[in-house]
Order: structure tokens, then sequence, then C-alpha cells
């Protein structure tokens, strides 16, 4: 690895598995609290995440385990809203970071935001932003990251729906 590279692997694969991370640790704490969830495994055009209690189908999500420096672009957030359009359920999307205008742009197409605040990344990776100084808003995925996240998630359930019982 030198000095100039950007990644700690190959680009494609530091996507991939930083891509995929966030959505399975969603999906573990979901699973966690009761919920039946359903994760898309291809990183597709669709969808991340459907959550359903009873049988109902109560949140669709998009989820963005994205860096500091990352932007949404105008025609991803077309992509997302108008994907998420298609459920009549509660749409969130679950953000490590996102800028003010893309929020207030999700909010107004009724689509809330829950942003964790940090990007969580394997120790492997984290590490080789350490060596580099960019560890702004990113954090090791581990058990204290997980028990945050499982704080934000819990509190969303609890605001949207009182009615749902979860396992604390």
């Amino acid at each position: 690895m030198s000095p100039q590279d950007k990644y700690p692997v190959k680009g494609t694969v530091y996507w991939q598995t930083t891509g995929k991370l966030l959505p399975r640790r969603i999906y573990q704490i979901l699973k966690e609290l009761g919920l039946k969830v359903w994760i898309n495994p291809r990183q597709g055009n669709d969808i991340d995440l459907k959550v359903w209690y009873d049988s109902s189908l109560i949140i669709a999500g998009e989820i963005l385990n994205w860096s500091v420096k990352s932007q949404l672009s105008n025609k991803r957030q077309y992509s997302i809203i108008s994907n998420l359009r298609n459920y009549n359920c509660r749409r969130l999307v679950i953000c490590t970071i996102l800028d003010e205008r893309s929020i207030s742009e999700l909010i107004e197409e009724g689509i809330d935001v829950l942003q964790i605040g940090y990007q969580i990344l394997p120790r492997y990776y984290y590490e080789f932003f350490l060596e580099k100084r960019q560890i702004e808003k990113r954090k090791i995925d581990s058990n204290e990251t997980k028990q945050k996240i499982r704080k934000l998630l819990i509190n969303y359930l609890e605001k949207h729906f009182p009615h749902v019982r979860v396992y604390y």
C-alpha cells in the first residue's frame, strides 16, 4: 500500500464492503428487536430495507454508509425519492452523514431521515484512515457503535410507532 492510496483496498471492494456493513448492522439490530426485516442483498436500484410488524409493512428505507466527503447527487436523490414513493408506509433514509440541503429535500418529500453521525468501518479500514489522519466522522464497527445505532433505532420506533412492541 503506497501513501497515495485513497482506500485501504481496491475502490470497488471498499465501496461494496462499506456499503454492505451498515445495512447488515441495521438488519441485525432490528431482528434482535423482534421485527421482521428484509435487506436488499444486491445493493441494487431498489430500496435497501423493509420492516414489518404484525405482517404490516411499517418502514421502507434506504441506507447510506457514507464518509464526511460524500455528496448526494441530484440523480441519486431523485432515485431514492422515486423508489420510496412506491411504498405506502413510513419512508426512511438511514445515513451516516448527509448535507443539510439533501436532508431538507428528503423531509419535504415526506421521507424521515435518521442520521447516525459517522461512517462505520471495519477495523482494518479505520486503521488505514487513522494513519492518514482522516478519521473525522469515522468509527470502527464495534459493540459500542452497535449500541448507539440500536438506541437511535429504538427512539425512532418509539416516536413513530408507539404501538410496536420491541424486545430491549
